[in-house]
């Protein structure tokens, strides 16, 4: 007892003594001259500079030459060629390119189809279908942004099951579906209130996934030209009030032209290496992790209101878990662990957890000279403590619930609730997807969450120094354990086939990143007891088609499980090894309930994209 005592004052004065520069490490990463540090920008690269020279300067060795681990990433999409609107004789002046449009040219009749909505024919509570009685084929339409529900607080799209319905990628594939091969997306003018602004080409939007039809953005204004005897504004208010669609052909001759090219970039993880002190567990790796970017100015993820692009500082997301792990880093370094400790500063989190799973997937390469990957903490959205500390995963490694029951029970100053089922989707998901144990650090989510007011001077600094003492003692105490073993139940809830609306399960866990020649989706791996483990589908099998959907895009996956119901019979497609293959299977529906869900996936589910399959 005397020497746990001894252990954790020496621990709570080396912490403390640097508590300002850990601050000063989170003030500067989420400091506005790092632009948000989205991947590839000259913020992000700030950011890799500081890190690197602060691991330097706490004599922590770099992994190769340096501490940067290279891959490619998409950066952005970029015009090239004509990319232009014209109705009838006249050029659309307020017109853009959606970033994840097809590229190309098509002249044909021009369509309004109000929100773009197709209840399934199956539905027993809703009855809509803007396309019904249209023929779109080979054709342009015209969508809201929206539904029904606004300005109708009694309609049934009211209900968060249908909620889904609302988003542009179901809008667009939806069109596609119904044979469209272009569309023009409005806002809902009830949202503007007549304070429409100019579209912008939002070059990161969609990811570098592309739809197979072109898309682009227009304004009220220019479809309004183009109606007699009414106005976008008035056909939304009777939508709202009838609950029925007001479908009607506005032109008989448009021209949409799409022209984009997709560029790619290098972009860097920053890992440092702590040797280990032990001559035989010193091949067995410790990885600290927290991804080090953030959304830059904003996009498709930013949670702010009309998607304005501003300053996306990401002070708790997550240049507090950067911080933390720096500053284990700082106290391993001086003392380090019997195990060798790769402390992982991870990029393009934010684009669907690419540098750790680039990290995992690259990992044989660094096997020789450092062993075996032992297991990963992950530090991500660590800042802003209210009443508890989640430490999530401990089901990961059987040894991990017996041998910390213990150190859960002291007094480190904060609430610290174990979360035994490893929820969220954050860079611990790829190492648990490889079968190593990982546990994930999180005060949750809060009102700014992927807003731009996510800034420094919010931080709960003192929470976070007692944090990041508490992550020290559990380092030390976890060093003694002689082993951990994987527990093979273990999966990481990613959201496979939970998207928003709670439509139906598939279990294709996808992989972010793919290859653009790949025409299919790339499954990481099926989840346990899911349809799509039933069927077969393996590890490295591309998804090609669900019931009547080909899937050439996650895009399409993610529809195609919005489209279907849970107990819908269909066929699924895939590929392995060039072979096709074909299972007749059973959807099926989260088993967690939708209160469950949405507090999970709002609180500790963290990546997005990884929450819509």
């Amino acid at each position: 007892m005397f020497k746990i005592l001894i252990l954790l004052t020496l621990s709570l004065t080396n912490h403390f003594v640097l508590a300002n520069e850990a601050h000063n490490t989170l003030k500067f990463l989420a400091s506005d001259q790092l632009e948000g540090r989205r991947p590839g920008t000259p913020g992000s690269f700030k950011a890799i500079n500081f890190i690197s020279q602060k691991l330097s300067q706490y004599s922590v060795k770099t992994l190769g030459d340096s501490y940067l681990q290279e891959f490619t990433i998409f950066t952005q999409m970029e015009k090239e060629g004509v990319n232009s609107l014209k109705i009838g004789p006249n050029t659309i002046s307020s017109f853009e390119p959606l970033a994840f449009s097809f590229s190309g040219a098509i002249e044909s009749e021009l369509i309004f189809v109000g929100h773009g909505i197709s209840i399934p024919k199956n539905d027993e509570r809703l009855v809509y279908d803007d396309y019904e009685g249209l023929d779109v084929e080979g054709k342009i339409v015209v969508v809201m942004t929206g539904d029904p529900g606004d300005g109708n607080k009694q309609s049934l799209f009211r209900n968060p099951d249908y909620i889904s319905y609302r988003t542009l990628f179901y809008k667009i594939k939806n069109a596609a579906l119904h044979g469209a091969k272009g569309v023009l997306v409005i806002q809902d003018p009830l949202s503007v209130d007549g304070k429409e602004k100019v579209p912008y080409f939002n070059k990161t939007e969609g990811g570098g996934h592309r739809f197979a039809i072109m898309a682009g953005l227009t304004t009220n204004e220019a479809i309004n030209s183009l109606l007699k005897k009414t106005t976008t504004l008035e056909i939304q208010k009777m939508i709202a009030k009838t609950q029925r669609p007001m479908s009607l052909s506005l032109a008989p001759k448009a021209k949409l032209s799409v022209h984009l090219k997709k560029i790619t970039g290098r972009v860097s993880n920053v890992v440092g290496v702590i040797e280990g002190s032990d001559p035989l567990l010193k091949n067995e790796v410790l990885v600290l992790g927290a991804h080090f970017d953030h959304l830059g100015y904003g996009g498709q993820n930013s949670m702010e209101p009309n998607h304005d692009p501003v300053i996306h500082n990401g002070a708790d997301d997550n240049a507090s878990g950067s911080a933390m792990i720096l500053e284990l880093a700082r106290l391993i370094a001086k003392k380090p662990l019997k195990r060798t400790v790769m402390v992982a500063f991870f990029n393009a989190e934010e684009s669907g957890l690419l540098g750790s799973t680039h990290f995992v997937d690259s990992w044989a390469q660094y096997s020789e000279k450092y062993g075996q990957l032992y297991a990963m903490l992950n530090f991500d959205m660590v800042g802003r403590y209210q009443n508890e500390l989640a430490i999530l995963g401990t089901e990961t490694a059987f040894e991990w619930e017996s041998e910390l029951e213990s150190f859960f029970t002291k007094d480190f100053g904060i609430n610290i609730v174990q979360k035994k089922k490893s929820v969220g989707s954050s860079d611990h998901a790829p190492f648990i997807d490889k079968k190593i144990p990982a546990l994930f650090f999180t005060t949750g989510t809060h009102e700014d969450y992927h807003k731009s007011s996510d800034d420094s001077e919010k931080i709960n600094y003192k929470a976070f120094d007692k944090t990041t003492n508490m992550a020290y003692e559990l380092l030390v105490q976890s060093d003694v354990i002689t082993k951990l073993t994987f527990n093979p139940e273990a999966t990481s809830d990613d959201g496979a086939g939970r998207e928003r609306g709670y439509g139906a399960h598939l279990g294709c866990v996808p992989q972010f990143g793919q290859d653009d020649s790949i025409v299919g989706v790339v499954c990481m791996r099926a989840s346990v007891e899911s349809p799509a483990e039933k069927a077969g589908i393996i590890a490295g099998d591309i998804l090609v088609g669900i019931g009547d959907i080909e899937v050439k895009t996650i895009y399409d996956l993610a529809f195609a499980l919005k489209f279907y119901r849970a107990g819908d019979e269909i066929e699924l497609r895939w590929q392995r090894e060039g072979v096709l293959m074909k299972k007749l299977v059973t959807l099926t529906k989260s088993t967690r309930s939708k209160r469950e869900l949405k507090k999970n996936t709002k609180t500790y589910g963290h990546h997005p994209m990884r929450r819509l399959y």
